[in-house]
């Protein structure tokens, strides 16, 4: 047995080395060597969402730019104009209402303008 310090030969019921005194470890059946650990690249993974899973417009920002609309008219005719741009139906429908609403509002915001100067 060979010593892992300084690679004297030892007999093979030694325990310690007979040169520097270093304890020897026994590589036998009994002492598994342990393989050097290869990790397996993860390929094939599909990161596009599912056609399952809605992509369109939430409830809440559907409403939230309702309200704001109303409030400030030229975001419901941006986001009009923004979502009509997108491929999901139900994008495109909220990007057309919100356009509808913020064009109307827009309209309602200048006559009463008028009305108010006069």
């Amino acid at each position: 047995m060979l010593c892992p310090k300084c690679e004297t030969k030892n007999s093979d019921e030694a325990e310690l080395c007979t040169n520097c005194g270093e304890k020897l470890v026994k590589t036998s059946e009994e002492t598994p060597q342990l393989e050097p650990v290869v990790h397996q690249r993860i390929t094939g993974i599909d990161l596009k969402p599912k056609s399952s899973k809605k992509t369109g417009v939430s409830n809440g920002l559907y409403i939230s730019i309702l309200i704001a609309t109303v409030i400030f008219p030229p975001i419901g005719v941006l986001m009009g104009l923004t979502y009509m741009r997108k491929d999901h139906p139900s994008a495109k429908k909220a990007g057309k209402n919100w356009l509808i609403l913020g064009s109307i509002m827009t309209f309602f915001t200048i006559i009463m303008f008028i009305f108010i100067v006069n």
